[in-house]
C-alpha cells in the first residue's frame, strides 16, 4: 500500500493564506491612510477658506463702521450748522423786525419829553419753539409758521420828564391797535446832575412790555365771486 505525504502542501497553504492576508492587511492600512490624509488636506483648506472669509468680513466691517463714524459726525456738522442757521437768521429777522417796530413808533412817541435807552424785540413764535424744544415736543412745519406773521415781544425801557408823558406814549400805543398788552413794569425817579450851580432835573425811568401785533391784510386782487365757476 503506498501512503502520500501531505503535510508540506498544507504548511504551503497556510503560509499562502497568511501572505495574502497581510497583503489585503496593508492595502487597507494604505487606503485608510490616505484617505485620512486627502480628508485632513480638505479640511485644512476649508479652514483656510473660512478664515480668509472672516478676515475679509473683518476688514468690510471696519471699513463700514468707519463710514458709519464718519456719517455720524456729518450728521452732528448738520445739526450745529443747521442751529447756526437759525440762530443767523434769528437774529436778522429781529434786527429787521427791531427797525420796523421803531420806525412805527416814532408816531407814537411824545417828542422832546421823552426818550428810549434800550429796546428789545422777540419773535413770540420763536419763544414758544424754543420752549416746546425744551419740553421734547416737536416744532410745527414752516408751511404753517408762514401763514401769518409772528407777534413780536417787545420790551422797552427809557427816561421821561414825567409820569403823564408815560401814561400818554402807552395810551397811544393801546389806541393805535397796533401793540397789545401794554403794560408798565417799573417806574422810577432819576435825578441828572446839570452841573456846576444849577439844580438837578428830575426824571422818570420806565420799563414796558407790549406785544406787536400783524394783522392780516384782505386780499385786494381778489374780488368777490372770482372764485365760483361761471355757469354756462
Amino acid at each position: 500500500m503506498i501512503k502520500i505525504n501531505l503535510l508540506p502542501y498544507r504548511a504551503a497553504g497556510k503560509k499562502k493564506t497568511a501572505h495574502q492576508q497581510v497583503i489585503i492587511f496593508i492595502i487597507f492600512v494604505a487606503l485608510t491612510v490616505t484617505g485620512l490624509v486627502w480628508y485632513n488636506s480638505k479640511l485644512n483648506k476649508d479652514i483656510a477658506a473660512l478664515q480668509e472669509q472672516i478676515a475679509y468680513t473683518k476688514k468690510d466691517i471696519e471699513h463700514y463702521n468707519k463710514i458709519a463714524k464718519e456719517v455720524e459726525e456729518l450728521k452732528n456738522k448738520l445739526a450745529i450748522l443747521k442751529r447756526k442757521l437759525e440762530i443767523i437768521e434769528g437774529l436778522n429777522a429781529n434786527r429787521l423786525t427791531a427797525f420796523t417796530i421803531l420806525d412805527s413808533m416814532s408816531e407814537l412817541i411824545v417828542e422832546k419829553r421823552m426818550w428810549f435807552t434800550s429796546f428789545e424785540a422777540q419773535n413770540a413764535k420763536i419763544q414758544k419753539v424754543a420752549a416746546r424744544r425744551g419740553k421734547g415736543k416737536a416744532a410745527p412745519p414752516p408751511e404753517e409758521e408762514s401763514i401769518k406773521p409772528p407777534d413780536i415781544n417787545i420790551k422797552i425801557k427809557g427816561t421821561a420828564l414825567d409820569n403823564k408823558t408815560v401814561a400818554d406814549f402807552m395810551t397811544r400805543m393801546e389806541t393805535s391797535k397796533l401793540y397789545t398788552g401794554v403794560r408798565l413794569v417799573t417806574l422810577r425817579q432819576e435825578k441828572f446832575k446839570q452841573g456846576g450851580n444849577r439844580q438837578d432835573i428830575n426824571l422818570k425811568g420806565f420799563e414796558l412790555v407790549c406785544q406787536k401785533v400783524f394783522i392780516d391784510k384782505p386780499d385786494e386782487d381778489k374780488k368777490p365771486g372770482t372764485d365760483k365757476k361761471e355757469k354756462k
